[in-house]
């Protein structure tokens, strides 16, 4: 009761941007002295220093901030642990419980036996005393939680063996639904690097697959095994595109290629990354045009049960018909003129629909940034193999704020994703735009 009591006033304290986590040392720190023990301290946010975490308890990049120590007669600590990806704690108890509050990010939790369960900013979770447990990051995203804990005879926690690689990556299917291993097609795998998946509802009037998981690959391709755990889950952390770009690169190839069975895990994704849900809606409203409008409507078929399962409303979706950006009258005249010089009398109705349709509505939608426009419709291009097209759409993401070097990591990342063919159809291109422009 008292660990319930502790947690309310900790996510109280939250609202009000007031932090607290776990301790990394098997022995209680000891409180500080205090003058007068009926005096209220405040320990202002400069003074609260962080450690890295000790390999000894941990795997991978950690940081431990200590917030708050057991003060007398009271038993309780705390701490905030900053995971990056890849890194996790080891095996251990907790003689009195825990309560872990998620800050940050996307992570794992297991209990001995049982199956990973992914916990997201926001969560509370209860960790009952004496339960073997470990809990960090998930392969691609980071994440930061609070910890609070109870002393029993001066300890907070039993240190057990460090969670292997194997455990880490071929740990048994989790879901979100208590970790049932459900059987109708709706589950979430945590195998792949970063997987989440869950099977998608119907798309094209079929049921769709869940996101193969890696015990089901290995039987017929062990090597795939180990390129998606090595150069794979490498990808998502080169330091070229931000994890949000990733997703949203990502995202728009599977678009642009109608590979329904992967867009469950990377939809969820692209959301822990960062891509809000009226982005998403945006991407799949865009590529209609650029991609297709039966592709468009299988990723909204998925879309739709990702977001229902992530219980996402019609608030947090773009308006059908929202005040438009403003538009760059100069340059689209400019786009405008030549496109009608070459082709209005061979489709006047293309070009037509081009001004009006994208180049006057689409484009100026307001609920996805120009540069984020301009990343999406470049990586279906390249995802699709339409490089006559990419160098105007490299020109203006260019314009609208992507760098040379991102680029360049753009094709890199679709390498993966579309096929080294159309990376290496793409890549003489963007570097005629890259060089032209340096000029």
């Amino acid at each position: 009761m008292k660990l319930k009591l502790i947690a309310a006033i900790l996510v109280s304290m939250l609202a009000a941007n007031v932090a607290s986590g776990q301790t990394a040392s098997s022995d209680a720190s000891q409180a500080a002295p205090v003058q007068d023990s009926k005096t209220i301290r405040i320990a202002r946010s400069e003074s609260l220093q962080s450690n890295k975490g000790s390999d000894q308890f941990f795997t991978g990049s950690v940081q431990v901030q200590q917030l708050f120590p057991g003060h007398d007669p009271a038993r309780t600590s705390g701490g905030r642990v900053t995971f990056e990806p890849g890194a996790r704690s080891a095996w251990h108890t907790h003689p009195l419980g825990q309560i872990l509050i998620m800050t940050d990010g996307t992570g794992w939790i297991q209990q001995w036996g049982g199956p990973i369960e992914e916990i997201r900013k926001g969560d509370v979770i209860w960790i009952p005393p004496g339960v073997k447990h470990w809990h960090g990051a998930t392969p691609t995203t980071a994440m930061t939680h609070i910890a609070i804990q109870e002393q029993l005879n001066g300890k907070a926690v039993k240190w057990l063996e460090k969670v292997t690689d194997e455990q880490y990556r071929k740990s048994s299917r989790f879901t979100l639904n208590g970790g049932k291993d459900e059987t109708d097609g709706h589950r979430d795998r945590g195998d792949f690097p970063g997987q989440r998946s869950v099977g998608s509802g119907p798309a094209n009037g079929r049921r769709e697959e869940a996101m193969p998981a890696i015990q089901d690959i290995t039987p017929v391709a062990p090597a795939l095994e180990k390129y998606a755990q090595g150069p794979l889950a490498d990808l998502w952390k080169r330091p070229g595109l931000t994890p949000r770009d990733r997703s949203i690169v990502t995202v728009a190839a599977l678009i642009a290629r109608n590979q329904t069975i992967e867009m469950p895990h990377y939809f969820n994704l692209a959301l822990d990354n960062g891509v809000k849900p009226r982005e998403i809606s945006e991407i799949i409203t865009h590529l209609a045009f650029y991609s297709g409008w039966a592709n468009a409507m299988s990723a909204a078929a998925v879309a739709k049960t990702v977001f229902a399962e992530r219980k996402i409303g019609a608030d947090q979706l773009p308006a059908a018909s929202p005040v438009l950006l403003p538009l760059g009258k100069d340059a689209e005249a400019k786009r405008a003129a030549a496109v009608e010089q070459q082709f209005s009398k061979v489709s006047p109705g293309l070009v037509q629909n081009t001004t009006d349709v994208l180049f006057r509505d689409l484009w100026l939608r307001p609920d996805l940034a120009p540069r984020d426009r301009s990343l999406v419709t470049v990586s279906a291009l390249i995802a699709s193999g339409q490089s006559a097209q990419i160098t105007y759409h490299l020109n203006r993401a260019m314009d609208n704020g992507l760098t040379p070097e991102e680029a360049g990591e753009v094709v890199t990342h679709l390498a993966f994703y579309s096929g080294w063919p159309n990376a290496f159809a793409a890549l003489p291109v963007v570097k005629d735009v890259i060089e032209k422009r340096g000029r």
